[in-house]
This record gives structure tokens, C-alpha cells and sequence, in this order.
């Protein structure tokens, strides 16, 4: 009777830290803190409007805030391979009005605030200011010359 308390002891304990260790695993806020705000995101554009033209090849094209773009607008990217939809706001620290991201020298991202940098082209940290968090992409889709954005 001892010997299986002591095992259901275990398998409990178990069961706990797996239930801690998979939470940790499942984090789809791709390293967000917690006060970035969320946004629904369901975005499309017809890639032969005049402002997606940079699109057409490798280019960028940055789109302010209309209420289906992020919490902040959007950053668009053609890295030649695929179409990236990065979100403008910050994710390394709360928003701010000049926590807005912006391109800079057509090859990396910058914080105004505090200079943190990330690779437009994959949106990976360039210095340590971004606390290693990249930025917060959206889904593309491709068809034809129409793309939607989406989370």
C-alpha cells in the first residue's frame, strides 16, 4: 500500500512538470511580451496597385495602421523567395508611440525608441536590445498577384 502511494506520488508530480514543460512549448506569441497588444489580422492587397509595385520583386513596402493590419501597420517583404508579413509594433517592449518600427538603409528594422534591429529579410535580432525576441510575423498566402495576411 506504501509503495503505491509513493508511485502515485511520482506519476502526480509527473504529470505537473510535463503539463509545465509543454505550456512553456506552446508559446504562439513567438516570444512577445505580455503587454504587446494581440490583433485579428485578415489583410489582402492586389500586388498590381501602384504602393505593392516594390513587391513585384525583391523590395518592401510599409503600410500604416487601418484596423485590419496589425497593431501597429505593416512591414511587407519580397525576399525574392517568399512574401513576410512582419507587424510594426515593437516586440521587445511595451508600445509606445515611438516604439513603431521602421525600415532602415533598405536591410534591417530599427526601434526609434531604443535602436533594437532585426534582419528585414528574416526578421531575426541584429544586437542585443531585442532581448533575442524576433519580429511578430503574419501568415502570407499567395495567389496570382493577390495576397492576404492573416493570424
Amino acid at each position: 500500500m506504501n509503495k503505491l502511494k509513493n508511485v502515485t506520488k511520482y506519476l502526480n508530480l509527473i504529470v505537473i512538470l510535463l503539463i509545465i514543460i509543454s505550456c512553456g512549448a506552446c508559446d504562439s506569441d513567438q516570444g512577445r511580451i505580455n503587454c504587446s497588444p494581440k490583433s485579428y489580422v485578415n489583410a489582402h492587397y492586389n500586388l498590381n496597385l501602384g504602393q505593392f509595385v516594390p513587391l513585384s520583386g525583391v523590395g518592401y513596402v510599409v503600410l500604416e495602421r487601418d484596423g485590419t493590419n496589425g497593431t501597429s501597420g505593416l512591414i511587407i517583404v519580397n525576399t525574392g523567395l517568399k512574401i513576410l508579413a512582419y507587424d510594426r509594433n515593437a516586440p521587445h517592449i511595451c508600445p509606445e508611440a515611438n516604439t513603431i518600427l521602421q525600415v532602415v538603409d533598405d536591410i534591417k528594422v530599427v526601434c526609434p525608441k531604443d535602436g533594437a534591429e532585426w534582419s528585414l529579410n528574416s526578421g531575426v535580432p541584429l544586437n542585443d536590445a531585442t532581448n533575442g525576441i524576433p519580429l511578430y510575423q503574419y501568415r502570407v498566402m499567395r495567389k496570382g498577384n493577390f495576397i492576404s495576411i492573416f493570424n
